[in-house]
């Protein structure tokens, strides 16, 4: 089936001014989606953010995309993304709902072309956070996919024991069905009321913005009001080592892919994904072992929380959109780096591959979004997109989506 584009001039314009593009393309009939610049569609130039490194012209499709063109899909644009994707936050890009506050990353190019109406959806790329990160800051839906289920072919990799690909839509229905054209499996949902949700507090107690707490408990009571058994659970191999796992095997993995191709080739980045390769091209091989086993023990704790809990809660980023510019954040009552803020409830699922899903939760009182995460077992998208639906369908989450509705 194909659709024509029903975005507006005037939205496309104000995406573009807050610099959600690399490159747009003329109107054609389809159901027009954004890809960040990450992933290749026949015949586009792939830069990866970065000034000369790894630039391409892409032969074929990705198969991601593949997909969606056999199913009417058209690329509208390429969207922003920081040098080989290696951040929390997107350069250029600007908030939608604060254009003073940055938009998140590493796919926030995609997340403000979804929240400001320029495209009806958009495909990110999520390693560390990177798909969930943005779409909370920005008032959207992303869904981290389970990792190995969607295919990575023609997708600049990052760290490859983490990266995943998937969707920023305006709700959690509209990434599940684009999560079935992508090719992952639909396991069916049970309802609400059947399931039970853990909430591990560790993660984040005494280390979040009273704000977005508020809005994260509004949306607790909302699952809760629907039927949902909703209890607090203990994970403390993640609360210690999902972070610290997680970044090293970051670091070590892009070092392997791209270090070698930088050295020869250094004018090829201008910025900071140059330092994270050299500090991971001097992570040891038995670092970066026991990186991969604390995310393996992880991962064995988390899988046995499934079975005493059906999903897990937690808010998406413990903080609203930093200003641009500013390099930390309050968390709690102390100041934290923001690529640490960012990154504190991401990292879970990152580095288990555990699916998870981000929807917004609704906007604090300085009018900024905050999103509610779900995290589930393996394959289990559609249990997690039901309940990002029921929380959609809260109070507070149907303020933001009628307020990003007024303001395009």
């Amino acid at each position: 089936m194909t659709v024509e584009r029903t975005t507006t001039d005037q939205a496309v314009a104000d995406a573009r001014e807050l610099g959600a593009f690399v490159e747009l393309y003329p109107e054609s009939p389809g159901i027009p989606v954004a890809v960040k610049d990450l992933i290749d569609v026949a015949g586009q130039t792939v830069r990866n953010g970065t000034p000369g490194l790894a630039h391409r012209t892409a032969g074929e499709d990705a198969e991601v995309w593949a997909r969606l063109r056999a199913t009417g899909h058209v690329v509208s644009g390429r969207t922003t993304v920081p040098e080989l994707a290696w951040s929390v936050r997107t350069p250029g890009c600007r908030n939608p709902w604060d254009p003073s506050r940055d938009a998140g990353g590493s796919s926030g190019g995609s997340a403000v072309a979804v929240a400001t109406g320029a495209v009806p959806a958009a495909l990110g790329t999520d390693t560390g956070g990177s798909i969930r990160i943005p779409a909370a800051l920005c008032g959207v839906a992303g869904l981290r996919p389970t990792h190995g289920t969607i295919s990575m072919r023609g997708i600049t990799p990052v760290a490859p024991s983490m990266d995943t690909v998937g969707p920023i839509a305006p709700t959690a229905r509209e990434c599940l069905r684009l999560h079935e054209i992508l090719g992952g499996a639909m396991v069916p949902a049970r309802p609400v009321a059947d399931l039970r949700i853990g909430l591990p507090r560790q993660l984040w107690d005494g280390k979040i913005d009273p704000e977005v707490l508020r809005l994260f408990e509004e949306a607790a009571d909302t699952l809760e009001a629907a039927g949902a058994k909703l209890s607090d659970i203990e994970l403390p191999l993640g609360h210690r080592h999902a972070r610290t796992a997680g970044y090293t095997i970051m670091l070590a993995e892009s070092a392997r892919e791209w270090w070698a191709a930088y050295t020869g080739d250094p004018a090829g980045l201008a910025g900071r994904a140059a330092e994270m390769l050299r500090a991971g091209s001097e992570v040891s091989s038995s670092d970066y072992q026991e990186a991969l086993a604390r995310a393996a023990a992880v991962r064995a704790e988390l899988d046995e929380a499934f079975g005493a809990v059906d999903a897990l809660l937690l808010p998406t980023v413990p903080v609203t959109a930093a200003p641009a510019g500013t390099d930390t954040a309050m968390v709690g009552d102390r100041k934290e780096p923001i690529e640490a803020a960012y990154f504190r409830t991401t990292a879970l699922a990152s580095v288990t591959g555990h699916p998870a899903l981000t929807v917004p939760a609704g906007l604090t009182g300085d009018g900024l979004p905050a999103g509610a995460q779900l995290v589930g077992p393996r394959r289990q998208e559609a249990l997690l997109c039901r309940l990002g639906e029921t929380i959609e369908g809260g109070p507070r989450a149907r303020e933001l989506a009628r307020a990003r509705g007024s303001n395009r």
